[in-house]
């Protein structure tokens, strides 16, 4: 998943309190990455399994009717 969203060329800046920058700054060093990459293994860790379940979830009780409109 990283390799995938820090390879593009398309950046943007983000506003985030000092103290926020350079605790990420610091993850990133510890982990030997950019800053970007250590936000992303951050999100990608902070997922809930909860809400693909949810998801996996209602479509099952969806398909019928779905299946119906297609």
């Amino acid at each position: 998943m990283i390799e995938s969203m820090t390879t593009g060329s398309e950046m943007t800046t983000i506003k985030v309190p000092v103290a926020l920058r350079d605790r990420l700054r610091a993850l990133a060093e510890e982990q030997q990455v950019t800053q970007a990459e250590a936000l992303e293994r951050l999100l990608d860790e902070a997922s809930d399994p909860r809400i693909e379940q949810y998801v996996s979830s209602a479509f099952d009780r969806w398909a019928p009717a779905l299946e119906q409109l297609a």
